[in-house]
This record gives structure tokens, C-alpha cells and sequence, in this order.
């Protein structure tokens, strides 16, 4: 059992596996320290007597961690992070314990040699596990990254298991202010002076003043780090074009966000590529969004965009989605005062971006509507604002309610079940560029806004007390949306060969061009009617609120929209598919290929000259590149610094109440349904109604990045009684996505990945 010498300072580092890195830089650190320790070899190990009798005296019996150290662990070429085993809080007075430990590490490494090393360590109380690197992990972006989890467990960031708030901070910009990430990034760019140019990543403690050092190996990075320190210059010339007023929008405060409207995030992914952007405005975000609300009696906004692209990202404008959201008849200073109040709680809160409507806005009267008004906003408005507001919305609210308003959205709907050209000339894409947002997203957007406002009461009834979660479980599972129908025919994939994982994206393959396995037994029906309890309670709410129906009515208007919704969002699937293959057809014709149509803009997809698209396609490749290295929050406020983003712990939906345990299966748009294995745990980060087609693998669980309590995969894994957690985040998701076997329990909250199986 030894230590090693200490490297001079500044020299370059001799990387030396675990513990002899940490022991080399522990006498050099002066704003970290390395928690004592000892080194064992495989070689001393064979004397187990003489090594715990040692082990117990150096720690007193205390607890310690047992960290793997093998030979060529963390060189500069391999890091091996997560490769070999860690044994933490292992009692050194409990000797059948520690060798037993020991003995896993060592196991671990397969055949373990006579140089190979365990580091038995001191085992630290935490108050906050970190993670830090001196570049992003991903793409060697060249921003210090810190993972960051409060509470006692050492491991609680390398895990996933828990909410991680993650920070990127510029390499130019200045040391943070927060005092937690100042004392982190000094001692991350102590250690960067101390190992040399190579990228790093390190487990770092926070304990009070005191950062404690668990490791540091290499960042082995698939290429070159990347700078994107002239994009972050431009970028802040566009963030102050954003804080202008926009014609038509009350309110001073103007917030991005990728998840509180329309779900973009999910349905695009975080960064699509310029076609996808453009066919989602054509059909949703230019106009159809606001003429649906506008005919509902929201304010109307001519005009104005719901989607507010920032380097790629497809931001929803929360300003313009608020007024969109308020009663037409509100005077422009209460609507003003109104969309101000949402964006200042979505900004203190923005792990609820993917909540906005259930946590954030007031968008229709549900029978909670007074209580959350004075938790969220209680001086706001002056009572009589606030009663004009309430009254105004309550109009809206049974309007919504009113079968009829259903009932012409399912007309509407019906046109484009009319058979269309599927011709690929210039005219026939024109009428499908009309006929889109006029007929299918017009309809869709219509439908869908009924259906939350539907869901608004019935969850609201929840909280009120007149249905048990449990109950509102098994209502949902009664409905019978269009996905059944689906997986009825799922050996049949010409029925809906429209659907692409990646509903906008031309690049997918549709489901029609794959082979999908027919291997879902029919669902047992399941069938909900109120108890006479329920009923009771339901109607004493509506009686409430004024609305004129029963509770029979309010739950079979519930499960009627909802069933209206997925059946309308496949009709638009339909439709936007369509309008891709004449897309790549029209391409063909002019010798452009589906990956350089992606590259376009719709109007330069449709008619810009073989040469011209080409050029163009390859400018746009080239900025989307660049655009990928700059991080963005979920929640981007115009007037802060793009050198210092703070991504907030998720706040995940927790679908069903059941539990999984299976082997993990990473999804994505290339994907072919026959290489997933049955009832395994899928992890999509974005999942469209294009990935449908997982429900004939019949998986035993899903996990997303992205996603919330109303999202697709919300409604798809409530119907089918398929246990989810929803809307992870990006960076706690590609850790859970590392584990070999991840077990979900949707009734303890909980999600436990399982790296060592």
C-alpha cells in the first residue's frame, strides 16, 4: 500500500490511473483537496490479513469508498469512466464487508494483474455531488460544464437517478458570482493548469468553503474542441433585437422557451434542421395556432409567429403564446399585466416549462381556478379585473365544453380525409402547402385546445377531491384513441405507413418503407363509470362554475376530445407526410437528394434551382454545425448572458402506477422496429406520434427528455398502461441512457439505473 510523488507544478500530466493522478496532484491543489487514502495492488491484496488489519487502523473504522484504479483507467487515450466498479460506504471495521468489496472492484476489471490498484478512500458527506469538465462532454463545446446534485450521496450526478441542475460557462466569460459554481471553477481551472491542455472531466464534493476531489481523468472527445466564442458575439446582437415590442403583443417581458406551447421541443427535437422548422410554421406556428384560439375567443394575434427560432432551436414565443391565451375582451393593460405575471413565474420556475398550463397559466376556468389565482397571483389585478377576467374565461370555458364546438372541428377535419394529389409538380405542392394549415392544422390545433381544457377540469377535479388519481388512471385507459386501431393493424403498416418517428423530418423513413412485426395481443377493454359518490362530487363542481352539464357529460366530453385529439394529430401526421414525399419527389426530379432537401428552406425546397439548393443546403449544414455548439437553456431570458447558462433539474412526469425492470434500449429516428427487443425500457429523447410503432414491442417502460403531462407520450402511455417518466431533461436523460438495465416506479417517484449487470 503506497502513495506516489508529487508532479512539479506546471509540468504535463503523466495520467497514471486513478489513484495515482489524485495522489500525484493532492500535495500541488490549493482550492481543492483529495480525501485521504491508500493504495492497494492486486499483488498486496493476495496478504488480505495484513491489508484490512492496515485499512482498519489508518481509518478507524470509519466508512470508506473503494474506487476502482485499474491499469489503464483514465490515460489519455481511454478514460474508462464508469467501466469498472465503486464501492461507497463501506464500514473498515467491518472486515467481511470490505474484502468483499475489494474483491468485487477487483472482479470488475475482468483478470485482474499484479499492477492493477484499488484506492480505498475516506468516504465525505456531501452537500452537493458534482461534476465538472473542462469542455461539454458531448461535443467538446468549449464551455466548463458542472453537473451539480444537492445532497449527501457522493455518486448522485454519475448515477442519473436524481434531479441535476447543469451549468455551462463560457471559457471567456468572467468567474461566476454564485458562490458555489466561483469556488468549483477555480478549482476546475486549477486543475486545468495543473494537467495540461487535455480536456478533463472531475468528481468534485462541495462541503461547505471546501471542494473535495474524487477524480480526474481525460475527456477523450470524438473530435478537435470546438469554439464558439464569434456565434455567442452575434448571438447577443439577436438577443437585443428581441427585447423589442412586438405590434399586437401586450406585456413588456419577452421569454423564449422550448416546451410550454405546442410542445416543439418533442415534436422537432431540440436543434431540426431548417425544413422540419419550416413545415411545422407552415402547418401550426404561423397561423393555425391563433385562428384556432381566435375562433374560441382568446385574444387575437394577426401576424405574429408562435415559433421565435433562436440558433436552430425551435424557441416558442411565451409573450405571444400568453396573449393567445387571454380573453379577447380584456382591456391591453390587464392582458399586459397578465403575460408579464406568467413569463416572471416561468422564469423563477423554469423547471415547469413543460407545465406551463398546469403550473404557470390560467387559460380557462377549472373548478381549482380560484385557489391557484391566489397562490400564483394574488394582487395581480383589482378585484373587479380579476372578476371581468374570470367571467370573460369562464365564457371561453363553456364554449370549449359545448359539443358543438367539437363538432366543427371534426368537420374541418374531415377535409383533408378527402383524397388529395399526390402529384410532385409545382402546382400540386402548392395546394398542399394551402391545404395544410387551412384544413389540418387549423383542425388539429382546435380539437387539442378542447381536449386540455377537458383534462384542465378533470385533473382539477382531482385536486377538488371528487376523483382519486387512481380513478382518473383508469378513465384514461377507457378511451379508445386511434393507437389501438394502430397496433391492431400493425402488421399491416400500409394503414398508417404515414407515421415517421420525426414527424417533420424528411430524412425518416415512414413506416410504410420499414418492416414492423405484428406482436401485440388486443388490449383487454377497460370500462370507467362514475360511482355514485363521484357523481355527486363532479356535478357539485360544475354547479360551482356555472357550467351547464352533469357529470356523466363532463367525463364522456373528456374522453370524446381526447380520443378527437390523437385521431386528429394522426390525420395531421398524415398530411405532413404527404407533403414530404412530394417534397422528395419535386427534389428527384431536380437531382436533389432527401438529405439536401432537409438542409433547405420550404419556399427553397419547393423552387430553388439544382445548383442554387445546393449552396444553400451547404451553408445551412455548415451554420447548424456551428449553432450546435452553443448551449441554450430551455428557458432563455433575452436580457441575460449567453456566457453563463443555467439548465434547472427537471421536474419529470411520472406516468401510470406501475413499476418496470428491464434491460434499457435506446430509440431514435433511424431506428428499425425489428431490432427492438421486445418488453424492454426504451429511452427516446423526443418522441412523436411517429414512434407509435414501440407500442408493438410491447416495452415495458419508456423514459424521454422531453415531454410533459399533456404531451403524446403522456396520453399514448396512460391509455396503454405502459409505466413513463416524462420530460427528464436532456443531460439527466443521456446518463440514465448509459445504464444496462433501468428500473421505473411511477408510484414512488422513482427511476434506478443499473450500470453493473
Amino acid at each position: 500500500m503506497s502513495g506516489a510523488p508529487a508532479a512539479a507544478a506546471g509540468a504535463a500530466m503523466s495520467w497514471s490511473g486513478k489513484a495515482g493522478t489524485l495522489l500525484r496532484l493532492a500535495p500541488l491543489l490549493r482550492h481543492s483537496e483529495v480525501p485521504a487514502g491508500l493504495v492497494l495492488s492486486w499483488r498486496e491484496w493476495q496478504q488480505r490479513g495484513n491489508c484490512l488489519l492496515r485499512l482498519r487502523q489508518v481509518f478507524g473504522g470509519a466508512a470508506v469508498a473503494v474506487r476502482s484504479s485499474q491499469a489503464d483507467e483514465d490515460s489519455s487515450a481511454h478514460s474508462q469512466a464508469g467501466r469498472y466498479l465503486t464501492r461507497l460506504d463501506v464500514a473498515s471495521a467491518d472486515a467481511p464487508a470490505l474484502a468483499a468489496a475489494i474483491d468485487a472492484v477487483f472482479a470488475s476489471y475482468g483478470s485482474a494483474r499484479s499492477q492493477d490498484e484499488v484506492f480505498v478512500q475516506a468516504m465525505v458527506q456531501a452537500e452537493m455531488a458534482v461534476v465538472a469538465a473542462t469542455h461539454a462532454v458531448e461535443d467538446g463545446a468549449d464551455y466548463y460544464a458542472f453537473s451539480l446534485a444537492a445532497g449527501a450521496r457522493t455518486d448522485a450526478v454519475t448515477r442519473g437517478d436524481v434531479a441535476v441542475q447543469t451549468v455551462y460557462l463560457a471559457h471567456e466569460a468572467p468567474s461566476p458570482q454564485r458562490p458555489d459554481l466561483a469556488l468549483l471553477h477555480r478549482a476546475l481551472l486549477e486543475l486545468r493548469e495543473h494537467c495540461g491542455a487535455q480536456p478533463l472531466e472531475a468528481e468534485l464534493v462541495l462541503c461547505g468553503q471546501r471542494v473535495l476531489l474524487l477524480q480526474v481523468r481525460p475527456l477523450v472527445l470524438r473530435g478537435s474542441p470546438r469554439s464558439g466564442l464569434a456565434r455567442r458575439r452575434l448571438l447577443a446582437v439577436e438577443q437585443r433585437q428581441l427585447l423589442q415590442a412586438t405590434a399586437g403583443c401586450a406585456g413588456q417581458r419577452r421569454v423564449l422557451a422550448l416546451m410550454p406551447d405546442w410542445n416543439t421541443a418533442e415534436l422537432l427535437g431540440s436543434h431540426p434542421r431548417p425544413l422540419a422548422l419550416d413545415v411545422f410554421r407552415l402547418a401550426i406556428a404561423d397561423a393555425a395556432w391563433q385562428r384556432a384560439r381566435r375562433a374560441l375567443g382568446y385574444r387575437p394575434l394577426r401576424q405574429v409567429s408562435l415559433l421565435q427560432p433562436l440558433a436552430g432551436r425551435p424557441y416558442i414565443d411565451v409573450r405571444a403564446s400568453a396573449n393567445s391565451l387571454l380573453p379577447q375582451a380584456l382591456a391591453d393593460s390587464t392582458a399586459a399585466r397578465l403575460a408579464d405575471a406568467w413569463q416572471e413565474r416561468l422564469l423563477a420556475a423554469p423547471q415547469l416549462h413543460d407545465k406551463y398550463e398546469f403550473a404557470i397559466a390560467q387559460t380557462c376556468v377549472d373548478f381549482d381556478f380560484d385557489a391557484q389565482w391566489r397562490e400564483r397571483y394574488a394582487g395581480v389585478l383589482a378585484p373587479a379585473e380579476l372578476a371581468h377576467y374570470r367571467d370573460t374565461l369562464r365564457s371561453i370555458t363553456a364554449r370549449c365544453l359545448a359539443p358543438q364546438t367539437l363538432a366543427a372541428g371534426l368537420a374541418r377535419l374531415r377535409r383533408l380525409e378527402q383524397p388529395a394529389h399526390a402529384d410532385a409538380d409545382a402546382d400540386a405542392l402548392a395546394v398542399a402547402c394551402r391545404r395544410l394549415p387551412r384544413d389540418g392544422g387549423l383542425a388539429f390545433a382546435l380539437i387539442a385546445r378542447l381536449a386540455f381544457v377537458y383534462e384542465a377540469l378533470v385533473r382539477s377535479a382531482v385536486a377538488r377531491g371528487a376523483l382519486q388519481p387512481e380513478r382518473l388512471l383508469l378513465l384514461q385507459r377507457s378511451c379508445r384513441s386511434v393507437t389501438r386501431d394502430f397496433l391492431r393493424a400493425s402488421g399491416h403498416a400500409h394503414a398508417f405507413g404515414f407515421l415517421r418517428a420525426g414527424t417533420f423530418e424528411i430524412t425518416t423513413p415512414s413506416l410504410g418503407q420499414r418492416e414492423l412485426t405484428a406482436t401485440v395481443a388486443e388490449a383487454a377493454a377497460v370500462e370507467f363509470a362514475p360511482t355514485p359518490a363521484e357523481r355527486r362530487a363532479l356535478d357539485r363542481l360544475l354547479g360551482e362554475t356555472g357550467y351547464r352539464l352533469e357529470a356523466d357529460a363532463l367525463l364522456h366530453g373528456y374522453c370524446r376530445t381526447r380520443e378527437a385529439r390523437e385521431y386528429a394529430k394522426y390525420r395531421l401526421s398524415a398530411a405532413v407526410s404527404q407533403l414530404l414525399e412530394q417534397l422528395a419527389a419535386h427534389g428527384a426530379s431536380r437531382g436533389l437528394d432527401r438529405d439536401s432537401l432537409s438542409w433547405l428552406e420550404l419556399d427553397r425546397a419547393r423552387a430553388a434551382s439544382p445548383s442554387a439548393a445546393s449552396l444553400r443546403a451547404a451553408a445551412n449544414r455548415s451554420a447548424h454545425a456551428i449553432d450546435a455548439a452553443l448551449r441554450l437553456p430551455t428557458v432563455f431570458d433575452p436580457r441575460c448572458t449567453v456566457q453563463q447558462v443555467e439548465i434547472a433539474a427537471g421536474t419529470p412526469t411520472f406516468v401510470g402506477n406501475g413499476r418496470a425492470a428491464a434491460p434499457l434500449v435506446v430509440v431514435d429516428m433511424q431506428t428499425r422496429p425489428a431490432a427492438v427487443p421486445l418488453r424492454a425500457v426504451l429511452a427516446i429523447a423526443s418522441a412523436d406520434p411517429g414512434y407509435d410503432w414501440i407500442f408493438a414491442r410491447q416495452p415495458a417502460g419508456l423514459i424521454t427528455a422531453f415531454g410533459g403531462p399533456n404531451s403524446h407520450m403522456a396520453i399514448r402511455c396512460a391509455e396503454l398502461g405502459v409505466p413513463a417518466i416524462l420530460g427528464l431533461g436532456w443531460e439527466r436523460w443521456q446518463r440514465l441512457s448509459q445504464a444496462k438495465l433501468l428500473e421505473i416506479d411511477t408510484q414512488a417517484l422513482a427511476v434506478t439505473p443499473w450500470t453493473d449487470v
